[in-house]
């Protein structure tokens, strides 16, 4: 969503110049043969095993290698804020418009863990937990949704489908768990928030304590 990028073929003439070949229209798809050389799929899965973050991942508005460590295949956060809004999440770019995407949380002290959709700091959204609770945040609107269901561990699960996004979690990370609360985000997008940004997935720790994200897993459609 948002501005788009066109692509056309580009052939060198014999005297060293570029042009559009001949026939070729910007309104008609053109075919181009996949080389049986190329290199492996890249994916956005991440059981955080690298002793580095991989290159999909970015903190938001900071980076501050003392807020966070990575060990026994995992990376923990240390909160920060209250809100996915101003915690500085971890995100990444989906590869599809279209995917289900999950996380396994441990939560240690008064901190708030979750999986979220970023945009900016003025539009982002999803699913939360504290130490005992399953929260929401929709649009900055953050409240407990499952009181009582679980004893600081938790995997959470976003499911983004044609603009609507369900909410899982999972007390073993086999049997999920959908949340009353859904969001539709087709407005999370340039152009009706400016910014030039993306509405990417977020790892969010907020709050007095840490949070410590394992298996990362996403599926697109």
């Amino acid at each position: 969503m948002g501005r788009q990028t066109l692509l056309l073929p580009v052939e060198w003439t014999p005297d060293g110049w570029f042009r559009i070949p001949d026939g070729q229209l910007p309104e008609k798809p053109f075919h181009v043969a996949l080389s049986s050389a190329a290199g492996p799929k890249f994916e956005l899965n991440d059981a955080f095993s690298n002793g580095s973050l991989n290159p999909q991942w970015k903190f938001f508005g900071e980076y501050n290698p003392v807020r966070f460590n990575l060990c026994d295949k995992g990376i923990t956060i240390e909160g920060k804020g209250n809100s996915p809004a101003n915690c500085s999440p971890l995100l990444c770019m989906p590869l599809n418009h279209n995917y289900k995407v999950q996380v396994e949380l441990d939560i240690t002290g008064n901190a708030v863990g979750g999986l979220v959709l970023f945009y900016n700091q003025q539009a982002s959204s999803g699913i939360l937990a504290d130490s005992c609770n399953i929260l929401s945040n929709i649009r900055g609107w953050q409240f407990v949704t499952e009181a009582g269901k679980i004893n600081r561990h938790v995997s959470l699960r976003l499911k983004k489908s044609n603009q609507v996004v369900d909410m899982y979690y999972s007390l073993d990370g086999n049997n999920w768990i959908k949340t009353e609360n859904s969001l539709e985000v087709s407005g999370f997008n340039h152009n009706i928030l400016s910014g030039f940004m993306a509405l990417r997935i977020g790892l969010a720790a907020m709050g007095e304590g840490s949070v410590t994200f394992r298996n990362f897993v996403y599926e697109g459609d």
